[in-house]
């Protein structure tokens, strides 16, 4: 029986070294052959995972019959990365073929002089629109949008609209809602096109439209526009400006990236990396890692001060020194958990200030029950280790306070941060793992010093 090939497979390295040896012979009609199915997204994961020369030659050949979707499937910081080894007649034909907000990203990648030079190649209205779309702020729903949408009079009826849609020769590549619009060019509500289909050619618009006022500005941050989509389970979703004139239109496949790269956002900055880009440049990817890096060789110089002031404990009784690390570990370990779920659950709008104390209750009382079972595992571990009762109440006890600690600790710093206005992702984990240790260091050799010295 065949094997079932999934969408992946072109990533397994057998397949894909194949695909390089036939680079390295040039077997041009190989290649093509090889890659004749393959999606978009898939073709810019190549260009994106080979090396220099062997990205060169793949874009060499696919310049012949270049498709401009492989341009929007890379990412943005890698696009801006490459722009220059990608001929310019591709360029043109890609903002050419593709929407507004996605030819909007080429030229965003562009630097100034070939950005004029191309946006001199292209239509006026096609210009107008991309200039449009870039006057925006980043991370914003107008530089989300696309301006390319279906706008209907409040006073038409079906058949008018049905009509419209078969005679119009430049509707979106792609749509799902109709915009209602008056005289003035301002939203009065929206119809899904299934709605269009499934009614009679006399039905008024007015009659089954949606009058909702479900929108957003476009100053609106794309992670707020992603939060509406998520939870009101949309495809799209107008954008207006202060006087509800309708600009453009966001689309589910646009939400759908912000989503990856807010959570990617989010993952990069728990890790102290801050804005780093994976294809970034070696000092750029350096300088992101290094502030936060120093912060922490700060707080592990705090936490080493703790453990200096108790030398003499650790001299008296060496063994401390092997079980120190278990306390810090333990309740690192139960903070960063707490940390991870405040910080999706602050990004989700799931944890506010108005639940915050709620929450840290419920935080606390799962490093209580986890403490309770952990401690008196350390117990009997450190007893059947040293046969010592003291000891093994003081690693238990210190273990149990820390892993409460380290709960604590992990939601309310996210919680104090977004009440303060900064970005929890940015700094919760280095503040979480330097009080974990040093509270963890001072409460275990604080009780060594008081019950076996």
């Amino acid at each position: 029986m065949k094997k079932h090939k999934n969408n992946l497979d072109f990533l397994k390295p057998d397949i894909f070294n194949s695909f390089i040896d036939l680079l390295e012979k040039k077997d041009t009609k190989k290649i093509f052959k090889k890659i004749k199915n393959f999606h978009p997204s898939e073709i810019a994961s190549y260009i994106q995972i080979l090396d220099v020369k062997h990205r060169k030659q793949l874009l060499n050949i696919l310049s012949k019959d270049f498709d401009s979707k492989i341009l929007v499937e890379l990412e943005p910081s890698f696009l801006q990365k490459i722009v220059n080894e990608i001929e310019l007649k591709i360029i043109y034909k890609a903002i050419n073929e593709l929407d507004s907000d996605d030819a909007a990203i080429i030229i965003g990648s562009l630097d100034d002089e070939k950005k004029k030079l191309v946006l001199s190649k292209i239509s006026r209205k096609e210009r107008t629109f991309i200039e449009d779309n870039l006057s925006y702020d980043e991370n914003t729903a107008g530089r989300l949008m696309q301006l390319e949408l279906v706008r209907i009079p409040v006073h038409s009826n079906v058949g008018d609209v049905i009509d419209y849609l078969r005679k119009k020769r430049t509707l979106p590549k792609v749509f799902y809602d109709l915009y209602i619009v008056d005289k003035n060019q301002k939203l009065v509500g929206t119809i899904e096109l299934s709605a269009i289909i499934s009614s009679s050619r006399n039905v008024k618009i007015s009659n089954i439209m949606k009058r909702s006022e479900l929108s957003v500005h476009s100053s609106l941050d794309q992670e707020d526009v992603a939060d509406i989509f998520r939870k009101r389970n949309l495809t799209s979703i107008a954008v207006i400006d202060d006087d509800r004139k309708l600009l453009g239109t966001i689309n589910v496949d646009d939400i759908v990236d912000v989503i990856d790269d807010e959570a990617q956002e989010d993952i990069l900055k728990l890790a102290g990396v801050g804005e780093q880009d994976f294809y970034g440049a070696i000092i750029s990817i350096t300088k992101a890692r290094f502030a936060w890096l120093f912060f922490n060789l700060i707080a592990a110089f705090f936490a080493s001060y703790v453990i200096k002031n108790f030398e003499g404990t650790i001299e008296k009784l060496a063994i401390l020194a092997a079980l120190m690390p278990i306390v810090a570990s333990m309740g690192g370990c139960s903070g960063t958990q707490s940390l991870t779920t405040a910080v999706r659950a602050i990004a989700m709008k799931q944890l506010t200030w108005s639940n915050a104390l709620r929450s840290v209750g419920k935080e606390v009382s799962v490093g209580m029950i986890n403490g309770v079972i952990f401690s008196a595992a350390s117990f009997f571990l450190t007893y059947y280790w040293f046969q010592e009762l003291l000891l093994s109440f003081v690693i238990s006890f210190s273990l149990f306070l820390n892993l409460i600690f380290g709960s604590f600790f992990g939601i309310f710093i996210p919680i104090f941060l977004t009440k303060k206005g900064v970005d929890p992702a940015i700094a919760s984990g280095t503040f979480v793992t330097m009080f974990t240790d040093i509270v963890g260091f001072f409460m275990f050799l604080s009780l060594a010093t008081i019950f076996l010295i």
